[in-house]
């Protein structure tokens, strides 16, 4: 090194679930550029579990808090699922007329919620990380020493295309290579 600080490493995997061995390569890239380049490592992702093997120097910065406070699921949970049920909630006292009228009520509620709902955010899910992340991870990082983003899965993309359109001296790829050369 030339006595500066150490080049650093934004590894951006919000699904890391959409491949079979998506938290494999992130704890793989990881632990590569932590030990072989020196580079300081820093992994964005929004699933809170399956991040005990990755190496404690890499700060990974968490996402999935955040979403579930945003407005469109909390809406949603609050539409389909808590409203209903505060109005089945009087009839439970009714014995089995109001266990029939709470199951119907949750059925139609997860059907709601699997049918109609899931489907909608699939799609506008890697809008609302990307603008989570910009929020509160760009804070927490210093983008003018970050070498090289490394997206790994479709959900990452529109973070990335943003952060490749505010630095476009960055190097932004969804190649995993080894390398911290703008190159490579």
């Amino acid at each position: 090194m030339d006595g500066g600080p150490s080049p650093r490493v934004l590894i951006v995997a919000m699904d890391p679930r959409s491949h079979s061995r998506g938290y494999k390569r992130v704890t793989g890239l990881a632990a590569h550029f932590l030990n072989e380049e020196g580079a300081q490592v820093d992994v964005v992702t929004a699933e809170p579990r399956g991040w005990g093997k990755l190496d404690e120097r890499a700060r990974l910065h968490r996402l999935d808090a955040a979403e579930a406070r945003h407005p469109l699921p909390w809406l949603e949970r609050t539409v389909v699922i808590r409203a209903p049920k505060a109005v089945v909630w009087p009839f439970k006292r009714l014995g089995r007329v109001g266990g029939v009228l709470g199951r119907a009520q949750n059925r139609v509620s997860s059907a709601v919620h699997r049918r109609l709902f899931l489907p909608f955010y699939r799609h506008v899910r890697p809008l609302v990380l990307a603008r989570i992340a910009r929020r509160r991870v760009l804070r927490d990082i210093d983008m003018a020493h970050v070498k090289r983003v490394i997206v790994l899965d479709d959900t990452s993309a529109p973070f990335a295309w943003r952060l490749a359109r505010r630095n476009p001296g960055l190097t932004v790829t969804t190649r995993q290579v080894r390398t911290l050369d703008p190159d490579g």
